[in-house]
């Protein structure tokens, strides 16, 4: 067994959305989704993402655009993507 074998699937992430949003928790529901569309996200891309969205880190509103963007466009991760256009516009 292998660490590859461990890991989880968007697949799984979305079954466990649907259950989420069969038993009314729409929010958990669509963080799943997220999780999902993350999975085939390099790790390095994710950390510089998240690094950006703390406070205070991205020097300007485009930093957090052309990040979407690339989410978007390169792993199309397009719910995260709208996720991370929201903080931009705050």
């Amino acid at each position: 067994m292998t660490m590859e074998d461990l890991r989880i699937t968007p697949d799984a992430l979305n079954a466990q959305a649907e259950i989420s949003r069969d038993a009314g928790r729409p929010t958990l529901a669509l963080n799943f989704e997220r999780a999902a569309e993350l999975v085939n996200v390099p790790q390095d891309f994710i950390m510089e993402v998240y690094e950006l969205l703390r406070p205070g880190r991205a020097s300007s509103k485009q930093q957090l655009l052309d990040a979407a963007t690339t989410l978007r466009t390169a792993y199309g991760a397009k719910k995260i993507a709208a996720f991370v256009e929201e903080a931009a516009e705050t």
